[in-house]
């Protein structure tokens, strides 16, 4: 009887998902399916451009659903089900969208999605936590017709995340995170090293307001108070060595929250311009460069539907061979031979008792 096994690179289940998703044979295929959409968006998106012309909204969703089938399920990849279900998910939603642009043109619904995140922009704190419209950050005109701007906000936000990982390490250091017992006990809690010097510089200078006063006293009489005065000089200035070693520790800190506040009062700025720098890039753009927009976004949208059914489907081939690691992965002769020693091992224990 053939017998089939595992390939002797994939030693362990968690090598098996990366295997699959490099597989040159599997990327092929999906490739093969991408150039198909690519195509076939080629040939029926200008029905879709008609559309302001036409108002047949229904007929168009017949004509999509048809050829997209018609043109993807033979590749073989996903079945026809699924395939019509990538057009039946994204019509379901921009339905919305395709009347809107139905009823008026390419500008018209362009306008409309600028007033949606005007709208999302002007809700009140209550109505956020209550029933958020959106992140207009991540509406999809934002994200198609002003790259640069979201560029820009990127950037201020992974500068952000930076100096927080930096104040993080500033203030819980490795050495400190990492004193912990052994396996099995509870890991010590991590020391706030800012918080000690903090708590360490306002003793230190509570330490010293006394003494300072007395000196000014004694400083009425210095005949009289030499010793004393120097002696609470001398504390007064090992104290004051202290403070300052303590605030040269902490000025890299200083300049770290410094850099901090600014970098978040300029991402505040950035989304407050969301508004207008939306305005003018709108108001930059003729009728046809709406059409091209509009259309490119809705191939984004299909392309991400697409996308989603490939990895759902990528994800249950994995599943499957995973599957059979997990049953067949001790094979019939490793068994047999486990069984064999094992029923050795029973005989000689049986004869050492007497039994045999």
């Amino acid at each position: 009887m053939d017998y089939l096994d595992f390939i002797p690179t994939i030693t362990e289940r968690g090598q098996i998902k990366t295997f699959i998703e490099s597989d040159a044979g599997i990327q092929q295929q999906e490739g093969k399916l991408m150039s198909v959409f690519a195509a076939w968006w080629q040939m029926h998106s200008p029905s879709l451009g008609e559309l302001p012309k036409t108002k047949k909204v229904m007929e168009l969703r017949a004509e999509f659903l048809s050829s997209f089938v018609d043109s993807l399920a033979p590749v073989g990849l996903l079945d026809r089900f699924k395939v019509a279900g990538v057009v039946a998910s994204w019509w379901d939603e921009v339905k919305y969208e395709l009347r809107t642009l139905s009823e008026s043109d390419f500008s018209g619904l362009v306008d409309s999605w600028v007033d949606t995140i005007k709208d999302a922009l002007e809700q009140d704190d209550e109505e956020k936590k209550s029933k958020p419209l959106f992140d207009p950050l991540n509406h999809k005109l934002v994200v198609r017709l002003m790259p640069d701007y979201l560029a820009e906000i990127a950037t201020v936000e992974a500068s952000i995340a930076e100096l927080e990982q930096q104040k993080e390490t500033f203030e819980r250091p490795e050495e400190a995170e990492a004193e912990a017992g052994e396996e099995g006990e509870e890991e010590a809690e991590a020391v706030n090293l800012v918080k000690e010097l903090d708590t360490k510089l306002k003793h230190l200078k509570n330490l010293i307001k006394e003494p300072k006063k007395e000196l000014k006293i004694l400083k009425k009489s210095p005949l009289l108070n030499a010793d004393k005065i120097a002696e609470i000089e001398k504390l007064i200035k090992q104290t004051e060595v202290e403070i300052a070693e303590i605030e040269t520790q902490l000025e890299p800190l200083k300049e770290i929250t410094k850099q901090l506040k600014e970098a978040k009062a300029k991402l505040k700025t950035l989304k407050k311009e969301l508004v207008k720098r939306l305005d003018v890039a709108r108001a930059v753009l003729i009728n046809e460069e709406c059409q091209g927009l509009v259309l490119g976004i809705f191939k984004d949208g299909l392309i991400v539907e697409l996308e989603r059914y490939v990895t759902a489907h990528r994800q249950q081939v994995i599943a499957a061979v995973e599957n059979w690691w997990d049953k067949y992965r001790v094979t019939l002769q490793d068994i047999e031979t486990e069984r064999d020693a094992a029923a050795k091992r029973l005989n000689e224990f049986l004869q050492g008792l007497g039994y045999a």
